[in-house]
């Protein structure tokens, strides 16, 4: 399968994901979702189930939205 790219970004005004500000990106294999991003200088990353369930978990958390490119 091929990686599906995803992102969670800062929202609009209208709630939509601004994708000039994304802010965590990730990507969807068969049965996970990885994110990655930079902390402090170290990469890290967190593994779910769908860019959706990434998104429900993190993009609460932060207030950001998921964006598909």
């Amino acid at each position: 399968m091929t990686p599906r790219l995803f992102g969670l970004a800062e929202k609009n005004i209208d709630g939509t994901p601004d994708p000039g500000n994304v802010q965590i990106w990730g990507m969807e294999l068969d049965g996970r979702a990885v994110l990655y991003w930079l902390e402090d200088g170290i990469s890290q990353f967190a593994v779910f189930d769908t860019a959706e369930s990434a998104d429900e978990r993190f993009g609460r958390i932060f207030d950001l939205a998921l964006y598909f490119p």
